[in-house]
C-alpha cells in the first residue's frame, strides 16, 4: 500500500485517485477537500459566504473514487484563513509575510499529519514542501519516497526571475510571491535529496533539474492532464466571429510574461480585438494601472464558470517565463482554442505550428505576429483549434494518474527484488 501527502497539488488529487482505483491507496493526507457533506452544501446556498466558498476552498472536488474513507484532512484553520486571506487581502492585511505565516502553518500540519499516517507503507508519493518529515521516517524504514514536484527548479527559478526583476524593476513586486523563505528552500533541498524519484510535468522542469546537479535518472516527465469533459469546444453557432477575443487564465504577474503580453495586444489594438485576463493579480496592481485599458480583469473562477470563459475566447495566450506543466494551457486546448506561448513548459503539449505557435519568452514582437496569423486567418484558427482539442484528449486527468501508478509498480517490484537480493546475500555470507 502507499500512503499520499499533498498540500495544494491538483496533480497529487489524480495521483491519489489513480492508486485508489489500483487498490493501492492506504490514506490520502491533505488540507481541507470539500466532500459534499451536509454542512458544505448548507454553507455553499448562503447568499454572500455560499459565493466566497464556491471561488476559494469550495472548489477543491476530488475525483474519483476518492472519499472521506481515504482521505485525512489537516491545516484546515490556516487553509480557510488562507483562502480568506487571498479573497480579501485588504481587510485581513495585505502583507505577505501573514500569507507566508498561513502557508508555514498548514504545511506543517499536513506534514505532522503525515508522520502520523505512516504505517509501514512500501512507499510515500508526496507533493514538494511537505514531504521531508514523512521521507525521513520512510527512508529509515526502506520504503520508496517518490516527490511531486510542479514547478521548475526553486534556484532555477529563483535566478530566472531575479534576471526579469532587473529588466522590468516596475513589475518586481509582482514576482514577490515566488521568494520562499528560507526554512522553505531548505525542505525542499532536503526532500530533492531523499526522493528516490521526482515526478516532473515537463522536459523544461526537467532540464532545470538537471542544470542544478540532480541526476537525470532520478526525474521522470509525465505531463499532466484536464477534464476534457469539462472544458469542451463551444458549439459553433455560439461563436461571434465579428469579434477577436484573447483570453489569459492564471496569477496575473511577471512570472507569466504579462508585461510582453500587454506589449502585444498594444501592437495589434483595434476594434473588436479585446483581451481578459482571469486570476489574481499578484502584487498591489499599481503595476498594471498603464495598461488598464487594454484588458478585462476576472478574479479567479469555479471550473463550470472558467469552461464558458474559455468557449467564448478565440485564441489562449500564456507567455509565461518560467513554468512547470500549466493545465490552463491543457483546459485551452481542450476548449478547442489554439495556443500562443512559450516552450518554458508547455513545449512538451503545443506543437508549433499544429496547435498553436511557440514563441521564445520576453518577445512581444512575436506574440504579437502569432497572434496577428491567427486574427486574419480564420481557416487556420478553427483548424489549430482543432487540432487542439484532438491533443488534449491525449492527455487527460485519468492517464496521468495511470501513467504515475504503473511507474510506482514497476518501481516496487525493482525494490522488492533488491530487497530479495540483500536477504539473499545476506543468508549467503552467514552461511
Amino acid at each position: 500500500m502507499i500512503l499520499a501527502v499533498n498540500t495544494s497539488s491538483n496533480a497529487m488529487n489524480h495521483i491519489a485517485a489513480g492508486l485508489a482505483r489500483a487498490g493501492l491507496l492506504s490514506k490520502y493526507v491533505r488540507p481541507y477537500a470539500n466532500m459534499d457533506r451536509v454542512w458544505e452544501r448548507r454553507v455553499s446556498q448562503l447568499p454572500v459566504l455560499g459565493r466566497t466558498y464556491k471561488r476559494t476552498v469550495g472548489r477543491r472536488t476530488m475525483p474519483e473514487p476518492l472519499t472521506l474513507v481515504n482521505i485525512r484532512e489537516s491545516g484546515r484553520i490556516p487553509d480557510f484563513l488562507m483562502a480568506a486571506h487571498q479573497r480579501f487581502p485588504a481587510r485581513l492585511g495585505a502583507h505577505k509575510s501573514i500569507r507566508q505565516s498561513l502557508m508555514h502553518a498548514r504545511t506543517a500540519s499536513v506534514a505532522h499529519a503525515a508522520v502520523k499516517a505512516f504505517t509501514g507503507e512500501r512507499a510515500v508519493v508526496s507533493s514538494w514542501g511537505t514531504a521531508e518529515p514523512v521521507f525521513r521516517l520512510a527512508q529509515a524504514r526502506g520504503a520508496l519516497c517518490v516527490l511531486s514536484y510542479p514547478l521548475a527548479h526553486h534556484r532555477f527559478t529563483r535566478r530566472v526571475l531575479a534576471e526579469e526583476s532587473e529588466l522590468h524593476p516596475e513589475l518586481a513586486d509582482t514576482l514577490t510571491g515566488h521568494d520562499r523563505p528560507p526554512w522553505l528552500q531548505e525542505r525542499f533541498d532536503a526532500e530533492i535529496d531523499m526522493a528516490d524519484y521526482i515526478l516532473v510535468g515537463s522536459t523544461f522542469v526537467q532540464e532545470s533539474f538537471i542544470s542544478e546537479g540532480i541526476p537525470s535518472e532520478k526525474l521522470v516527465v509525465i505531463p499532466y492532464g484536464a477534464d476534457t469533459g469539462l472544458f469542451s469546444p463551444a458549439e459553433p453557432s455560439t461563436r461571434k466571429t465579428s469579434d477577436f477575443r484573447l483570453l489569459f487564465v492564471g496569477q496575473i504577474g511577471q512570472r507569466k510574461g504579462i508585461s510582453y503580453l500587454f506589449e502585444a495586444v498594444d501592437k495589434i489594438a483595434g476594434p473588436g480585438i479585446s483581451l481578459t485576463l482571469v486570476g489574481e493579480i499578484q502584487g498591489d496592481g499599481t503595476a498594471f494601472e498603464p495598461y488598464r485599458h487594454l484588458f478585462r480583469h476576472v478574479r479567479q473562477l469555479p471550473r463550470p464558470e472558467l469552461r464558458v470563459i474559455y468557449q467564448q475566447s478565440d485564441v489562449f495566450v500564456f507567455p509565461t517565463i518560467v513554468e512547470g506543466m500549466p493545465l490552463v494551457v491543457l483546459e485551452a486546448m481542450a476548449s478547442g482554442l489554439p495556443v500562443v506561448t512559450t516552450p518554458n513548459g508547455p513545449g512538451d503539449i503545443v506543437r508549433d505550428g499544429i496547435d498553436g505557435f511557440l514563441v521564445p519568452p520576453r518577445d512581444a514582437d512575436a506574440i504579437a505576429t502569432r497572434v496577428n496569423w491567427l486574427r486574419q486567418d480564420t481557416e487556420m484558427r478553427y483548424e489549430m483549434g482543432r487540432n487542439a482539442r484532438n491533443r488534449a484528449q491525449s492527455f487527460t486527468w485519468n492517464s496521468y494518474g495511470q501513467r504515475v501508478v504503473a511507474h510506482l509498480k514497476t518501481w516496487l517490484r525493482d525494490l522488492e527484488q533488491e530487497d530479495c537480493n540483500s536477504a539473499g546475500t545476506s543468508r549467503g555470507h552467514a552461511s
